[in-house]
């Protein structure tokens, strides 16, 4: 019987068979039925008896210890339980009784520890005792079934002595009496009963606790899964697109073969027609003759006598002539048609009608997806050369120059220059370090120059140290507060090495410091001004931030502050409009690249909002993300068309590198882009968790990271920047983290 019922029946349970009200006293004679221990004594005054009585259920006659004395026999402790529970009950219609004022009230709390009622007017004195601080205290009107049931299961007092339950005992662990401590339990391990308790409230806060986490991470689980069903649509909508596009390739080509065949048709009709029409010419030019002939015949015979139709006549001589003549057929064996069929390429068409249009494979789990080699300290693109200048090398000159300058002169053996801008670092002991990354491999001879003038000692030669990729800085985590984030996507840097994050799934923009320190935050979801709803891109300029507020499909412009300066864009499929842009990037006239996702566009603005020009030509791109310009190339990486495109600098297509994948070189939704201080380009390879570097060309050079949660891998990596020093930070949406690779 579950609780609800046996409480809707509990007035069969707590009524004397004898006086039939509530047990008073209830005491269990050893038939184990109950009586009120009232009606017991009238019962035992009635029969004259004291040391037995006889129970008025079953007959039986039992003997009374204790010289007769009734209140010896055991109490019912269940029954007291039920009595206990029954005002809980009845509180909405009678009422309950105040433990401490007795009063009757509706309006009333149980407290589990005490096993008592708590009226509104004496709660706060219960309440307010120390001791009473840990009380488990319920209001009636909050109650639910296993409140009930709890009530009904408290063992108070122990039912072998029927004395208070005071100790736990470890060894047998179950609740005991002092009498039981001392007989049954002796010589076990036992503690006080509210130690036991507070032991076990930990526990169970322990417990809890794990659940919690549990239950946080289904949730984290729940919201993954709804961000892998908004990919996986989008990844059906890139193969329909794909289809698609195939399709109407195939029909175009299919078109173009009926159109030729269409104009040779309407050149062999073109023939035709022109010879049919100087035949009729002719013809009509000879009826014209004949009827000529026809009318002067008339003429002959209708005018002329009879000496003269016998005279000779060349007019007549010819048409005696033509008489034995044969005449021509109207078209014979329809010489102007024959031939002039079309026969069926009845293989092509049954090849086509057979075969399907494509298929599909099962691309590799991403998580499966490693880093071969020995991990990230393989990883290396461009490489570190040092070089040590002593100031005795200086022959008494600055080694910086009136404008603060060292020229570093860097060679390779092809005297070609492979060098980045140097780095100059004081040394303690007077010498000057002088850093810098070489583009490619091979022993380089480095000259210092002060004002033009060689330095004495220079050239050095000089060995290249790897340059490894390998994490140093991890920051942020799942949450709303500032410095976490829920989901976040693009990434730049200032000049000043400061980070701003588009905190996409919290509606807002981050700053921080190169070393992690929050600075500040700004917006929230909307559609006003200042607000975002999933925005994307985000781009320094000028100490501006220009962000792309994808689903308002407009491009927003704040000071670094993050208050709002203006606004560039609407939703529409128009030059100057947007359709769900993504990746944003400035180009080197300052002009604010824009992936125009919706339109599958490259587009590019004024910062005052002027639309300039298209990168490509309609439908270069299937899925856009991000555009950037490093030299005279425009770099773009379209993640429908899972490859690199090149464009010159009037937007041009050049070439493209990369296909669907796992291996080097190959991407499964290639996401954002940048290029290193080596002049690499490094691409964000987020479905199979890695980043991969390549030279300009689209060859591969390396690549870091792998699927999971440790420091140095990712879970789905979105973005990257680059910073003065030429660390790399990159942004990841499944970990909620910004990672730092030196």
């Amino acid at each position: 019987m579950d609780i609800k019922t046996f409480l809707d029946n509990i007035y069969e349970h707590v009524c004397c068979s004898v006086c039939t009200n509530r047990f008073t006293n209830p005491k269990l004679l050893p038939c184990l039925h109950s009586f009120c221990l009232h009606c017991l004594q009238r019962i035992q005054a009635t029969s004259g008896i004291r040391d037995a009585i006889l129970c008025p259920e079953c007959r039986r006659n039992f003997a009374i210890p204790g010289n007769g004395d009734l209140n010896t026999l055991p109490s019912n402790f269940r029954l007291n339980s039920l009595l206990d529970a029954l005002p809980a009950t009845e509180c909405k219609t009678r009422g309950v009784k105040c433990g401490n004022c007795d009063k009757t009230r509706q309006q009333s709390a149980y407290c589990f520890t005490c096993c008592s009622f708590w009226c509104d007017d004496c709660l706060p004195l219960h309440n307010g005792i120390r001791t009473n601080k840990e009380h488990h205290v319920l209001a009636l009107k909050d109650f639910r079934d296993e409140d009930f049931e709890n009530i009904l299961k408290q063992p108070l007092f122990c039912g072998k002595h029927e004395k208070k339950l005071e100790f736990f005992c470890q060894v047998c662990k179950t609740t005991i009496c002092y009498s039981c401590a001392v007989t049954d339990h002796d010589g076990h391990a036992k503690i006080v009963l509210e130690d036991a308790e507070k032991e076990r409230k930990l526990r169970i806060v322990r417990a809890l606790e794990f659940k919690k986490r549990k239950a946080r991470n289904k949730g984290t689980r729940i919201a993954k899964l709804g961000e892998t069903c908004i990919l996986v649509q989008e990844e059906a909508k890139r193969v329909k697109n794909d289809i698609q596009l195939f399709t109407d390739n195939l029909i175009a080509i299919i078109e173009a073969k009926k159109n030729d065949i269409f104009d040779e048709v309407e050149m062999i009709e073109k023939k035709r027609l022109e010879l049919i029409g100087e035949e009729r010419r002719e013809i009509e030019e000879e009826m014209k003759r004949d009827q000529t002939a026809i009318e002067k015949s008339h003429m002959i015979l209708k005018r002329s006598t009879s000496a003269q139709i016998i005279q000779p006549n060349d007019f007549l001589d010819e048409l005696y002539r033509e008489e034995g003549e044969q005449e021509d057929p109207v078209d014979p064996d329809g010489e102007h048609v024959k031939d002039f069929v079309f026969e069926r390429n009845e293989e092509l068409f049954n090849d086509v009608h057979a075969k399907k249009l494509g298929f599909f494979k099962r691309k590799t789990n991403p998580k499966e997806s490693t880093v071969e080699g020995k991990g990230i300290s393989e990883g290396t693109v461009g490489l570190k050369a040092e070089i040590v200048v002593k100031t005795r090398d200086i022959q008494g000159k600055q080694v910086y120059d009136q404008n603060n300058r060292v020229t570093l002169e860097i060679i390779n053996d092809e005297g070609r220059d492979c060098s980045t801008k140097p780095q100059i670092h004081n040394n303690k002991d007077g010498s000057y370090k002088i850093s810098y990354f070489a583009k490619e491999s091979g022993t380089c001879q480095a000259s210092v120059k002060v004002n033009g003038q060689h330095v004495r000692g220079s050239p050095f030669k000089t060995e290249f140290k790897p340059r490894l990729f390998k994490p140093v800085l991890s920051f942020g985590k799942q949450g709303s507060a500032d410095g976490m984030f829920s989901r976040p996507w693009g990434i730049a840097v200032n000049d000043k090495d400061e980070i701003a994050v588009t905190d996409r799934d919290n509606h807002r923009i981050q700053t921080f410091a190169c070393d992690g320190t929050h600075l500040r935050s700004f917006s929230r979801k909307g559609i006003q001004q200042e607000q975002f709803n999933c925005h994307r891109g985000v781009a320094f300029y000028n100490n501006n931030i220009i962000v792309s507020d994808t689903n308002n499909h407009r491009i927003q412009i704040f000071d670094d502050h993050g208050h709002y300066l203006d606004q560039i864009g609407e939703e529409g499929k128009l030059n100057h409009q947007l359709n769900y842009p993504f990746g944003l990037s400035i180009d080197s006239d300052g002009n604010i690249i824009v992936a125009d996702y919706g339109n599958n566009l490259i587009k590019i603005f004024t910062l005052d909002g002027r639309f300039l020009r298209r990168i490509g030509e309609e439908g270069s791109f299937i899925n856009p993300i991000h555009c950037i310009q490093h030299d005279n190339y425009f770099i773009v990486s379209d993640c429908g068309d899972p490859c690199i495109k090149l464009f010159d600098k009037h937007g041009k297509f050049l070439s493209k590198f990369g296909k669907r994948g796992d291996g080097d070189g190959e991407f499964s939704k290639a996401f954002c882009l940048s290029v290193d201080r080596a002049g690499h380009l490094l691409v964000c390879d987020s479905w199979n968790h890695r980043v991969q570097v390549f030279k300009l060309n689209g060859e591969f050079l390396t690549k870091f990271g792998a699927y999971g949660e440790e420091e140095g891998k990712f879970d789905m990596p979105i973005s990257t920047a680059i910073f003065r020093d030429g660390r790399i930070i990159v942004t990841e949406i499944g970990n909620h983290r910004i990672q730092v690779f030196e």
